[in-house]
């Protein structure tokens, strides 16, 4: 999972449900209109939200939701053009939100939830400056909501996510957090978002938030040291949602894919298909339909929904991505000269802001052939098919292997031995995985390292974990270096605090 996902779904959690003040009124029409956007039925809530206005001009929920429908809209489709369209005209929505009294609960908590949708879309679309000006507004709004009405619930949640986001933003950023005086804390938000969804469980006057924190928990438990027994939880939890409510299908398959459930989210996929047809076009689905089909082995499938991806898709991300995996369906089809065209697309097309595309670049890059029987372990292991990865990974013969598939092949031998449970193995392979591996800019050491805190962290050796985790923030590589410190990091304080 990205860090540009997971900015993703921090949004997800700001709708919102109250009768208590006559200018902000979850009704029936308001209350329909929230349930579709999480169908991403997005037409049918324009609909009720123009029958709400006609009703009840001055309820500014109105202005709210269709202001989290413009950015839903917008983060989806990745459209440069509906971007600057809808930027033009954002405006409208603040200024009438903004028309609440300032003695009203909401006015601030609304307004800091619609910037910051606006901060993370300036951000993606690249406009730094104005996304980290719309960022401060959002921070410093909740946080003077917190204080002015501390009994007020919603303010936990949203200072939670505030939190969290914060605490993820990478180190060549932290002179601009003291720029702006803000403060994160992962931990931190962790805790206050867990408080705040044993509160929607239990008080029916945040009931209706339930499903965006449940949400949003998932992601971020999947992301900073998953707790098994949470996701397990959260899992059996979206599961029982109706296939209808596309967003929670989506953390439902991201769970099962991470999980290594791969069978089973192919099984959603199909029960979603004609689901897809009646909603806002959500091309990235078609991505991770190809990455499940890859994992599966099923490389014709995999083709066919990495090209619906390609051709349907607005933005630039997961691009470069997306041709490679369509190389490699071609190179397990040993189909070469297909492959090698795929790759000259990952030089061309996309852009590198994700480590999944800087990491297509680099390989595309080197214009080699992969050894196919480490590209199929890798395949298999992400599908979670760990006894066929181990059984593959027993019969290669790796005498002529160069120093850098010996470090793949070694890497994966102690990932495969950790998710098998035997964990004698995986921490010495792992440990040769960092001699190995160092000096390389892959992330194979680095992750190695800090899999290896993670074990020691399990097993109660602090003192090795912390070892581990530092060893991780200390080495020099390129890909996927951010989301690798930020957890190692993150293993370090926890460490450090028991």
């Amino acid at each position: 999972m990205t860090k540009h996902q997971l900015l993703f779904v921090v949004l997800l959690i700001f709708f919102g449900s109250s009768t208590a003040y006559p200018q902000v009124q979850f009704d029936e029409n308001c209350r329909q209109a929230y349930n579709h956007i999480l169908s991403l039925q997005l037409d049918e809530a324009e609909a009720l939200l123009d029958d709400e206005e006609k009703q009840h001009p001055d309820n500014a929920y109105v202005p709210y939701l269709r202001n989290y429908i413009d950015f839903i809209s917008v983060f989806i489709s990745q459209d440069d053009d509906l971007y600057n369209l809808l930027g033009d005209q954002k405006s409208n929505h603040f200024s009438k939100v903004g028309q609440l009294s300032d003695t009203n609960r909401y006015k601030k908590l609304m307004l800091g939830n619609m910037h910051l949708q606006w901060a993370i879309s300036k951000i993606i679309f690249g406009d730094l400056f104005t996304g980290a000006i719309e960022f401060n507004k959002t921070y410093h709004l909740i946080e003077d909501n917190t204080e002015e009405f501390p009994d007020f619930k919603l303010n936990q949640l949203s200072m939670g996510v505030l939190h969290i986001i914060v605490g993820l933003v990478p180190d060549k950023y932290g002179w601009l957090l003291g720029l702006l005086s803000l403060e994160g804390d992962i931990d931190e938000g962790k805790k206050e978002l867990s408080e705040f969804l044993s509160v929607a469980k239990s008080q029916d006057e945040y009931n209706a938030y339930y499903p965006e924190t449940l949400f949003y928990s998932g992601f971020i438990e999947m992301n900073i040291y998953p707790d098994k027994r949470k996701l397990d939880q959260i899992l059996q939890d979206v599961s029982h949602v109706d296939d209808s409510v596309l967003l929670l299908k989506f953390l439902e398959l991201n769970l099962l894919m991470r999980s290594g459930a791969n069978d089973e989210a192919l099984i959603l996929f199909r029960r979603i298909a004609n689901k897809k047809i009646h909603t806002y076009p959500f091309a990235y689905l078609d991505y991770l339909y190809g990455e499940s089909q890859l994992r599966s082995l099923n490389t014709d499938s995999a083709r066919y929904n990495y090209t619906r991806f390609i051709t349907n898709y607005r933005g630039k991300n997961y691009i470069k991505d997306a041709w490679r995996k369509k190389a490699w369906t071609a190179f397990l089809n040993d189909d070469t000269t297909l492959y090698f065209n795929y790759l000259k697309r990952v030089l061309k097309e996309g852009t590198m802001q994700l480590d999944v595309d800087k990491e297509a670049y680099h390989e595309a890059q080197k214009g080699l052939l992969p050894d196919k029987q480490l590209l199929t372990a890798r395949l298999l292991f992400d599908g979670g098919y760990y006894e066929k990865t181990q059984d593959l990974l027993n019969n290669i013969d790796t005498s002529g292997y160069t120093a850098l598939q010996q470090v793949k092949y070694i890497y994966r031998l102690a990932r495969v031995s950790d998710k098998l449970g035997t964990v004698t193995k995986a921490k010495t392979y792992y440990l040769q995985a960092i001699i190995k591996g160092t000096g390389f800019p892959e992330y194979y050491a680095a992750n190695a390292a800090l899999k290896l805190g993670e074990i020691y962290e399990r097993e109660g050796e602090l003192k090795l974990a912390e070892e581990s985790y530092a060893l991780c923030l200390d080495m020099d590589f390129e890909l996927y270096k951010n989301s690798i410190t930020t957890r190692a990091k993150e293993g370090l304080k926890r460490v450090r605090l028991r």
